[in-house]
């Protein structure tokens, strides 16, 4: 088997409502959906969908770049998900969305050549996972209404955004503990937006509640305060920003950073990327959220 055809589709798709975090308010989706075609007829479809803020890639850079990883991946198996890889970081560093688009595309095909899915073919024993709600930024009052529709929907985990003004942030953590019962699992996601110090006094005011998680609270190259933090809050410190290969992962769990690392496909340059950064994690006794 071998790739014969690489294309990519813009994709923009309106959000039902805004959603506001520290980078700003969000109104819409932007993706590529990747399409690799092989000499078999085999098809495996992938989606990269960058976030400037994060990535530092762009709808625009990556379809750019993407006749050039495309030239470069003709005629090899897409089943060698390893070369291709290596192939790819010959071609151009960087671009971690496209090449994530890329590798779900294979990962697919592999898939549909084996006759699994890829819960099998990494070797997983489940197809099912624990899935939280995420809240946007707004006033205290329409948070916790929202935390209240989330968990009558049936979900018991909660991601609650923060970030932009630390007493609104307060409010907004009262409020939804108030509105929901004490075994829902909510994690903080501060997205780079206080201080140390505003992170272990805020912290330090939730200690013994449902509050499991702090989220990336300082900016991602921020690395000692990092420590600093975990060490004086009760809750898990969670990195995700400031990891975004294997080579992250490594260096921040080394230097006592994190209890827990947020895994985005996004960052990682897909699945493959991904499972390298959560065997690390693993081999260090921490867990991975997959964002």
């Amino acid at each position: 088997m071998k790739i014969v055809d690489i294309s990519g589709i813009q994709v923009k798709v309106k959000l039902i409502k805004p959603f506001k975090i520290t980078f700003g308010e969000i109104t819409s989706s932007a993706s590529i959906i990747i399409k690799v075609k092989t000499d078999t007829g085999i098809i495996g479809y992938g989606e990269a969908c960058p976030f400037e803020p994060v990535t530092g890639e762009s709808i625009s850079t990556e379809m750019a770049q993407l006749s050039a990883l495309t030239d470069a991946l003709k005629e090899i198996d897409p089943r060698n998900i390893e070369k291709a890889h290596a192939i790819m970081d010959q071609v151009t560093q960087g671009h971690a969305a496209l090449k994530a688009g890329l590798d779900i595309a294979l990962y697919d095909i592999l898939g549909k050549d084996s006759g699994l899915p890829v819960y099998r073919l990494l070797g997983g024993n489940s197809n099912q996972i624990t899935t939280d709600m995420t809240i946007a930024i707004a006033s205290p009052e329409t948070m916790a209404n929202e935390a209240k529709k989330f968990v009558s929907q049936g979900f018991t985990q909660l991601k609650v955004k923060t970030g932009i003004n630390i007493k609104s942030d307060e409010q907004a953590l009262k409020a939804i503990l108030a509105a929901v019962d004490s075994d829902v699992e909510i994690k903080v996601d501060a997205n780079q937006g206080w201080t140390a110090k505003q992170t272990i006094s805020i912290l330090k005011k939730f200690e013994g509640t449902n509050i499991q998680s702090v989220e990336q609270p300082l900016p991602y190259w921020q690395h000692e305060e990092n420590k600093l933090i975990r060490h004086a809050i009760t809750q898990n410190l969670m990195l995700d920003e400031s990891v975004h290969s294997p080579h992250d992962a490594y260096s921040v769990l080394k230097n006592d950073e994190a209890d827990i690392v947020n895994i985005k496909l996004m960052k990682s340059a897909g699945i493959f990327g991904a499972e390298s950064i959560n065997k690390i994690a693993e081999a260090a006794g921490a867990p991975c959220m997959i964002g």
